[in-house]
Order: C-alpha cells, then sequence, then structure tokens
C-alpha cells in the first residue's frame, strides 16, 4: 500500500513539474519581445577583437527581432514552412500576429545555367544609393528558411545584424550547424572539418599574420630581404626584445629619427608611445624587456589644414589560392584633432600623431561627419575658410575631391595602394596555407586540402582594415591591418559607408540557396539556356577547389610549356602568349575563369584589385605561381571580360547573356 501511494504521489509531482513547464514555455511564447537595444547585451558588450568601441549612436535599425521567431529544429540544413492553406477572413479564422516572414531575394547570374545566389540589398536606414536590381528576383515564399550564426566570441555590429536580416536570414546557434553564414572569431578545427560546401565563414584560419603588428613585420621583412626596395611599404621595424641591440644600434646611428612603438596585438592606439632617439636610459631598460615591435616614425605625413591623417581602406578577400582581392571603393580618412608637430616636446601629444578614432574622439574639437545630412550645409567635406577640415572624419570621395582641387594626382595614389594592398597579401600566403592544412589536419596538401565535410578553398572570406598613411611625395606606407575592423556605426557616415560594405561583401562571397527556394519560384532565376549547358549543382563548389595539388602543377605545367612552344614556333614578344593559353584552358580552367567573372558582376562598391591585367609583375613575389593563379593571370591578360563576348568560345563554356554589373 505505502509503495502505490509513493508512486502515485511521484507520478502527481511529474504531471505538476510538466504542467507547470507547459505554462512557462505558453507565456514565454505570448510575451512581448519588443525590447530596448540598450538593454540587450548582445548589443551594448565591447568584444575584444574590434579595433573600435561601440557608440551610443550605433541602434538597430528598425529589422525585426530573431528572438520573434521560434528556434528551428535540428531536422537537417532547412526545414520549409508553409502558411495555412485556409484563406484569412474565413469565418471562425483570425489573421497571423507578429512580424512578417524574412523575404529572400535571390540574384541571377550572368551566365546561363548556373544558380543564383542570394541578394543582400541595402537598407533604407544606411541612406546608400542602392545598388541595380534588374538581375534580382524573389524566392519562393513558401521555399526553406535560411539561416546564419553570429557568435558571441565577436561584437555585435548592427551593420552585420541588419542586413543578415534584411537579406532574409534568420539566426540560429553555431553547433547546430544548419547556418549558410557562420560570422565569428577563426573557425576551430572541428568546425572547419563540419563544413559544407556552401557554407562560409568570416575568417581564415591564421589570418592573425596579418593582424599581429609583429608577424606581419616579419613577413614583410622576409620579402624585404628577396626584393628590397620593391617591397619598402612599411617603415623600418624591429621586434623587441629580441631585436633590441639591432634597434639600439640604429637609433645611435640616426639621431634625428623619430619613432613609434606598439604592443604586438592591442588595438585602438593602446599602448603606442612615440619616442625619439634620445630615449632615457629607464625607458631603454623598460624597452628592453617589453615585447612589441618598434618601427620608424613617418616624420613627412602629407598634411591637411596642418593635421595628419590616415586612411581605413576596406579590403576583402575571398581566396588566397586564387588570389581574390577586392577594395571598397569608400573608406574613412580619419584626421588627428590637434595641429601637426613634429617638435620632440609634443610627442607625448596623442592626439596629435595618433589618427585613431578612438583616441581623438575623445578630444571636444572632434566633429562628426554628418555625410550630408545636416540642416545648415549638404556638405560636410571640404576645409573652412582657415583651411581646417570641416569635420574629423572624410570618406575617400571628399579626399578625391579635396586631392582634385589642390591639383594632386588621386589616381596615382589609389593605383600605389592596391600595389601595396597586394603584396601585403602575398607576403602571408604560405604561413595562411600552412595553417590552413593544419587545421583541417591534413599535411602538404595545400589550398586542394577539403574538410571531410567539404570545406574547401573558397569556404572562408575576410574583410580587413588596412591602416595607411601617406607622406608628402604620395607614398603610402602601411601602418598596420585590422583584421576584425570596426563596423561600428558611430556617424551617419560610417552607418552608410560600413552597412553597404557588409552587404556588397555577402553578396559578393555568394551565399548558394537551396534548390527548392530557386527552382519553385515565380519567376525563373536562370536565362534561357542552351542545349549544351546543363546548370550547376548548387551544392558543390567551383571544380577548381576539387582538384589535388599534383593535377594542378601539372595543369600549370601543361599551360607554360604549351605557351612556350607557341613562343618558339611563333616568336611571339615577351616569351608568352596570353590568347595562345587560354586556347589551352579544359573545362576546370573556364570554371575558375567564369566564377571569377560572375563575382565581379556582382560585386557592387567593390573594385577587383586582384587578378589584373598587370599581374604577370607579381609572379616573382611567389615561389612558385599556382595552376588557378596562372589560368586568371593568362584570362586577365588576354582580355579579361572582353573573352566572354566572343563567338569562339569551347561548348563547355556558359554564355553570358547578361552584361550589366551589380
Amino acid at each position: 500500500m505505502l509503495s502505490r501511494r509513493r508512486r502515485a504521489f511521484h507520478l502527481r509531482r511529474v504531471m505538476l513539474a510538466a504542467g507547470l513547464w507547459m505554462k512557462l514555455r505558453k507565456r514565454r511564447r505570448c510575451a512581448p519581445t519588443s525590447r530596448q537595444d540598450s538593454e540587450n547585451p548582445l548589443l551594448t558588450a565591447t568584444k575584444k577583437g574590434s579595433d573600435e568601441t561601440m557608440d551610443v549612436e550605433d541602434v538597430m535599425d528598425g529589422a525585426p527581432s530573431d528572438d520573434n521567431f521560434e528556434p528551428p529544429q535540428p531536422r537537417g540544413p532547412v526545414r520549409s514552412r508553409k502558411p495555412p492553406t485556409r484563406k484569412p477572413g474565413e469565418e471562425g479564422d483570425t489573421l497571423p500576429s507578429g512580424p512578417k516572414p524574412r523575404k529572400i531575394q535571390l540574384l541571377r547570374s550572368v551566365f546561363e545555367g548556373r544558380p543564383p545566389v542570394v541578394l543582400f540589398s541595402y537598407t533604407q536606414a544606411c541612406c546608400a544609393e542602392q545598388r541595380p536590381l534588374d538581375r534580382a528576383v524573389p524566392a519562393d515564399e513558401d521555399g526553406p528558411r535560411m539561416f546564419y550564426s553570429h557568435t558571441d566570441a565577436i561584437h555585435q555590429y548592427n551593420a552585420v545584424i541588419n542586413i543578415l536580416r534584411h537579406g532574409g536570414l534568420y539566426r540560429v546557434r553555431a553547433e547546430t550547424n544548419r547556418w549558410t553564414v557562420l560570422w565569428s572569431l577563426h573557425p576551430t578545427p572541428e568546425q572547419l572539418q563540419r563544413f559544407s560546401p556552401v557554407q562560409r565563414a568570416n575568417h581564415f584560419p591564421g589570418s592573425y599574420h596579418l593582424g599581429r603588428k609583429d608577424l606581419i613585420w616579419r613577413n614583410l621583412a622576409k620579402m624585404q630581404q628577396r626584393f628590397g626596395k620593391e617591397y619598402q611599404i612599411t617603415p623600418q621595424g624591429y621586434i623587441l626584445p629580441k631585436a633590441f641591440l639591432a634597434w639600439d644600434a640604429a637609433r645611435l646611428r640616426q639621431s634625428d629619427a623619430l619613432w613609434i612603438w606598439k604592443p604586438c596585438s592591442q588595438s585602438c592606439g593602446r599602448g603606442i608611445t612615440v619616442l625619439s632617439s634620445d630615449v632615457p636610459e629607464e625607458q631603454l631598460r623598460d624597452l628592453a624587456k617589453k615585447r612589441g615591435i618598434i618601427q620608424r616614425y613617418i616624420p613627412n605625413p602629407l598634411l591637411i589644414g596642418g593635421r595628419k591623417f590616415d586612411m581605413r581602406i576596406y579590403v576583402v578577400v575571398l581566396s588566397y589560392d586564387p588570389l581574390k582581392v577586392f577594395i571598397n571603393d569608400e573608406g574613412l580618412v580619419r584626421f588627428a584633432t590637434e595641429l601637426y608637430s613634429d617638435a620632440v616636446e609634443t610627442l607625448q601629444s596623442r592626439m596629435m600623431h595618433l589618427t585613431n578614432y578612438s583616441v581623438n574622439k575623445q578630444n571636444p574639437a572632434f566633429v562628426q561627419n554628418l555625410d550630408g545630412q545636416g540642416e545648415e550645409e549638404k556638405e560636410d567635406a571640404g576645409v573652412d575658410e582657415a583651411g581646417q577640415p570641416k569635420a574629423s572624419k572624410w570618406s575617400l570621395k571628399e579626399l578625391r575631391i579635396h586631392f582634385a582641387r589642390e591639383s594632386l594626382d588621386f589616381d596615382a595614389l589609389w593605383e600605389a595602394m592596391k600595389d601595396l594592398v597586394i603584396k601585403t597579401l602575398i607576403s602571408v600566403e604560405e604561413p595562411l596555407k600552412a595553417d590552413w592544412c593544419k587545421t583541417l589536419g591534413i599535411e602538404d596538401g595545400g589550398w586542394s586540402a577539403r574538410g571531410p565535410g567539404g570545406a574547401h578553398r573558397g569556404s572562408c572570406f575576410e574583410i580587413y582594415g588596412f591602416d595607411i598613411l601617406v607622406d608628402r611625395s604620395l607614398k603610402p606606407w602601411l601602418l598596420e591591418v585590422n583584421i576584425c575592423p570596426s563596423l561600428s556605426s558611430g556617424s551617419p557616415l560610417d552607418k552608410r559607408i560600413k552597412t553597404k560594405l557588409v552587404a556588397d561583401v555577402l553578396t559578393l562571397v555568394g551565399v548558394h540557396p537551396p534548390a527548392a527556394l530557386w527552382k519553385l519560384s515565380p519567376e525563373s532565376v536562370h536565362w534561357p539556356a542552351s542545349g549544351n549547358v546543363s546548370p550547376s549543382d548548387d551544392n558543390e563548389a567551383a571544380a577548381g577547389c576539387l582538384i589535388s595539388e599534383d593535377e594542378m602543377r601539372k595543369r600549370a605545367l601543361k599551360l607554360v610549356l604549351g605557351t612556350l612552344f607557341l613562343v618558339q614556333d611563333q616568336l611571339y614578344l615577351a616569351g608568352q602568349s596570353p590568347q595562345e593559353a587560354v586556347s589551352l584552358f579544359d573545362e576546370v580552367a573556364w570554371e575558375l575563369v567564369v566564377e571569377a567573372h560572375d563575382q565581379e558582376m556582382r560585386s557592387g562598391g567593390l573594385e577587383m584589385a586582384f587578378p589584373c591585367p598587370n599581374g604577370s609583375r607579381y609572379v616573382q613575389y611567389w615561389g612558385e605561381e599556382s595552376y588557378c593563379n596562372l589560368v586568371l593571370r593568362k584570362w586577365q591578360e588576354a582580355g579579361g571580360d572582353a573573352i566572354f563576348r566572343s563567338k569562339k568560345l569551347p561548348p563547355w563554356v556558359p554564355r553570358q547573356v547578361c552584361f550589366s554589373k551589380t
């Protein structure tokens, strides 16, 4: 009898607990979710890895919160959510409450027979001029959802979150592995080995070789030793404390030189010190123990209104083999808030010698750039009657206008900065390749190494913030590279440039939707295909990613030898003929070319810096030019996109049917 009562009592407790849990679940579903952004710890916390702190002005653009939607159940990569079949307005029927489901827009390829990608258009709140949408088509509303994951390991910027939501994606946890886009720190070996071919992450493994000031100097110094003045793109440096004696000797030889000491892995101007060659003994003893890098301070910076400035150039890398580099047409010009002087007694003035936004925004003289939204003036650019900049930040467009006014050649400077960016990325390609293989657990696989789930050389992309200073001879100097550049919207100018940048990058990367989204669309996302073209598999990477390193070398040798043979017979100048090399391309080579051109045609405000028509000048900087880089170089030298207007292409090359860039 007693045991029966105990069992009954236990059963009652279980039922009560279950009933209470159901009530709490219902309340949680029905509870209002409109919370102030200031109460959301994910929006107010400052994460390690960003180079600027979040501003009060960095507010949400009104995009619906992900809390309004039930978390997806783990039933595979996507799950269809069809609306009820009953028509609203019938007797006993009520209209659904809550936010509307997010709509996905697709961007058609410029080639026939190739699947579309997700189009990330600009939000209205960022006030950027919308990109052309003539190739955009709506996805099937009854199709499956698409997901992204933004982890807490990195600062949550509204420019990123708003664009992902505006693009129609829903947020899930990273461990579900149901996302298509992962926005976090560097992917771990466990994550990368689970990647499917269509998943994308916003960091390459090992990109700290660019972000750490000591490592990037070490890579550039190796190239300087090999190529001399051609690689003098950053000031001479010494990694302390190991190279303290070498720097001390240089300091004594150059008694009138100025120096700048930086911590290896800090940002926002933290810990930076400007020194003269006459350093007190006590400070010398401290420098001999501290880990950091000390570099020559550029003594003759170009000034505007007597103020020092530098440029934040946004660089996007889609892959390192082949090297695909895009540079945003808009960047930030950041002014120091005190008039410049190279006098020794002014070296402690951080707001004179440092141009970091995090440093200068503390000065009451700092002026926000309203990006033409001010009531009194439509333009914040330019200088006032005293020759001082009207705002403490400019856009690159405003700097171009100033250069034209002062009869300075901005186009030549832009080409020099592109050259600087390409050389910097080539210098770190080898250590990044080693980290790629290490992360996948495959030795000597090169960039052809693939993960068990399908990760390939195009699975990652990255946005870099190149900080560049210009001297009075208009020579650009690399100061540092930020692998987690701030995307904070602290002013209307920042909001427009950074929101547009994120949207352009995500469209450029090519987020491939599941076939159910575009095969059932009300409008066909394919251009009329000819009979000799078969649609590509949207779940596979580019064909070039499937080839082994040995096969790549064989194909490269075939191209080189074939071209040299033609040179010997026909005596072409420069020893090579790009046109004849293109005639040797097979299906894999053409897939590389078609993919590269398709990406450029959806690059928005991003300019393709590499591959480029003069790419042969960079061949010497690689120990061995890879097959992929060779193919794209020959394509560019043979005319680039003009080749697709020819009627003599092989039958397996898809026909380009749209020539308007989006």
